[in-house]
């Protein structure tokens, strides 16, 4: 394949010239002056002629961006982005093909790669794309550093959570009071929540005619159901715009850490279930577990009810609070897909201002 001769692409910067790059294509000719065009940049440039060789290569020392022919002999382009994908998930995939294909180019992308060139291409188009899965390199890496650390603050406050109520005797419900304000000491309105949401679910409980013990155990897990979230850094409980996908992932751990610290308490492990699956949802779409409709306790079911209506009605960092009128609007909206429509018609019942 003989591509057009282009001005001198110049060089690129100090850290860009130590980014390595792989080549992957099995007609020698264009790997051979692909490389060349790289290399004269200063990257540091590695090459294979399969795909099988690649991920050899990649195994060995992960490259910061590939660079790979679709149509191969063998494993083809798509095969080794989605290998890529799933064993170097930091290295940005660049796909390049002969074949003026739309098909392979969005099963390429599909497969999480940043770039689609179509050859012939010249040497200005390969060092802008190479350099556009440099940056996308270094911001996989830079999230993968934050969410390392996010993990690591995360561990050390579940661990001083743990040791916190490893140190307390709590068999009354005092002494459970006097946990959750010490716990909650520079977080009032994280206090006042959670007794907010353990009255509606006492009054959702008693509507549905439930067991007083039963009525008992939904309000001391309504009472810890965001315990967990006193293990999640600051940096993503407090975050003043959406969470990032990795953030997300963090958040939806708290219940199973909530249920976990309390679990080995004798006074409180009958509510451990009920704060494990508080957030879960009707329809299977909850966490941590997805389960769905039944398989959800009914105390977790009023829990989330409650949960929902008291966030709706109190400001966030991120948003307004709205009026109870609107909160009502919004959880029959949801009800028999989010929340469980019996215990939402109860609520609405019970919740009267």
């Amino acid at each position: 394949m003989i591509y057009p001769d282009m001005a001198s692409i110049g060089t690129v910067d100090a850290e860009a010239a130590k980014a390595s790059v792989l080549v992957v294509d099995d007609e020698s000719g264009t790997r051979e002056l692909l490389c060349r065009w790289l290399a004269k940049s200063g990257f540091d440039v590695s090459s294979a002629s399969t795909a099988d060789e690649a991920i050899r290569v990649v195994h060995a020392l992960a490259p910061a961006v590939a660079l790979c022919d679709i149509r191969m002999p063998g494993h083809d382009g798509l095969w080794l982005a989605q290998q890529i994908r799933h064993d170097a998930p930091e290295t940005a995939v660049i796909m390049a093909t002969g074949v003026h294909d739309v098909g392979s180019a969005v099963s390429s992308l599909r497969q999480g790669v940043i770039e689609y060139l179509t050859k012939p291409f010249g040497r200005d188009r390969l060092r802008e794309a190479v350099v556009r899965g440099l940056e996308w390199h270094r911001a996989a890496c830079e999230a993968r550093r934050w969410r390392e650390a996010l993990e690591s603050e995360m561990e050390s406050r579940r661990k001083r959570l743990a040791g916190a109520l490893s140190a307390l005797l709590i068999d009354t419900d005092g002494a459970l009071d006097a946990m959750l304000s010490m716990l909650t000491i520079t977080d009032r309105d994280a206090y006042a929540h959670a007794y907010r949401v353990a009255a509606l679910a006492v009054s959702v409980g008693r509507a549905l005619q439930l067991p007083e013990e039963d009525v008992t155990a939904i309000e001391r897990a309504a009472l810890l159901h965001d315990l967990g979230k006193l293990a999640v850094p600051d940096a993503v409980l407090r975050k003043p715009a959406p969470l990032t996908a990795e953030e997300q992932l963090l958040i939806r751990l708290h219940p199973v850490i909530g249920a976990d610290l309390i679990r080995g308490i004798p006074y409180l492990s009958v509510c451990a279930d009920l704060v494990r699956d508080a957030h879960e949802r009707m329809d299977g779409l909850g966490y941590p577990h997805g389960l769905r409709a039944t398989d959800v306790p009914i105390g977790a079911r009023i829990i989330a009810v409650a949960d929902a209506y008291d966030a709706m009605t109190r400001p966030r960092v991120f948003r307004d609070a709205i009026s109870h009128d609107e909160a009502i609007l919004e959880l029959s909206r949801c009800a028999g897909a989010q929340f469980d429509a019996q215990v939402v018609e109860t609520f609405k019942r019970v919740v009267v201002l």
